[in-house]
């Protein structure tokens, strides 16, 4: 018999020692490392700039040179797109007594506030951010009066939408309470508007310090408005937004559709077609 010859043994590399484990969560390495870190309550920038022009007196042009400048601003399209902020004006709108404004927390992260409801409000803010200084739109008070009629016309059909809408109907409820309850004093009669006009701008001069207040016409451009907060002149020319109700009306149509995008509206579309059919079903019944 001959001898089984033996298997031939493999030599098996050497082992390697592995690799430490990562220390840091499994998250962050997903992710690239962030250059600065968040800005917590405490770093956010204070308020530097309070408006206490009307609406339809440039205020949109105005925010978009301040974001130019580097100064986020709070403007009534801002209340618009946010649900909380939504919320807060709505009860407050509704029961200003019971609803006090946290103006801090509204206003965070913001160096500059603009437009209804907020220029109703400059003598709370002013006592909020005492550090804060204070910019007046002005305009020719009859075309200022033309031009916030022209809303109220074109955008009548807000109201048939509001019914079903209830972001909607919050936006209406704001700027109702800010315009005809705070500004106009429940005075539908437009005549009436222009003094409440003319008296909104005799009591902000009065109220402010001079030193503390710029009255200012968008036509004036840069010139006034970065002197007065000491900043540079940038390059690009002065914007002049919503000469017409294009900008509006797009912010309203905007909410509407968020509205529309929501299967709670549907729902209540039809809890209220089905009520509306029930009872005329129930009036024929009777009738007949």
């Amino acid at each position: 018999l001959r001898p089984r010859p033996r298997p031939k043994t493999r030599l098996s590399p050497p082992r390697l020692p592995r690799p430490p484990l990562p220390t840091t969560p499994r998250s962050s390495l997903l992710r690239p490392p962030r250059s600065t870190p968040l800005p917590t309550r405490a770093t956010f920038p204070p308020m530097k700039l309070i408006g206490a022009g009307f609406s339809r007196t440039g205020t949109i042009s105005l925010q978009e040179a301040l974001i130019t400048l580097g100064l986020p601003c709070y403007h009534f399209f801002e209340l618009m797109s946010k649900d909380a902020d939504l919320d807060i004006w709505y009860k407050y709108s509704l029961d200003p007594a019971g609803s006090p404004l946290p103006y801090k927390a509204l206003l965070e992260g913001y160096e500059a506030c603009l437009d209804f409801p907020i220029c109703v409000h400059y003598r709370e803010l002013m006592e909020e951010f005492p550090d804060a200084k204070v910019i007046l739109t002005v305009r020719d008070a009859e075309k200022w009066r033309d031009s916030l009629a022209k809303i109220f016309r074109t955008c009548g059909w807000v109201i048939v939408f509001a019914l079903v809408c209830p972001r909607l109907l919050k936006v209406l409820v704001i700027g109702v309470r800010a315009s005809f309850v705070d500004t106009f004093k429940m005075h539908l009669d437009r005549a009436n508007w222009i003094e409440a006009f003319n008296q909104h701008v005799a009591e902000v001069k009065a109220a402010v310090p001079p030193e503390k207040l710029l009255v200012f016409d968008v036509r004036e451009g840069w010139e006034p408005l970065c002197k007065f907060l000491d900043c540079p002149v940038p390059d690009a020319a002065f914007p002049h937004k919503n000469k017409g109700m294009s900008a509006v009306q797009r912010k309203i149509l905007t909410v509407v559709w968020r509205d529309l995008t929501d299967v709670r509206f549907w729902l209540r579309l039809a809890l209220v077609v089905g009520s509306i059919v029930a009872l005329v079903y129930a009036s024929m019944n009777l009738v007949f």
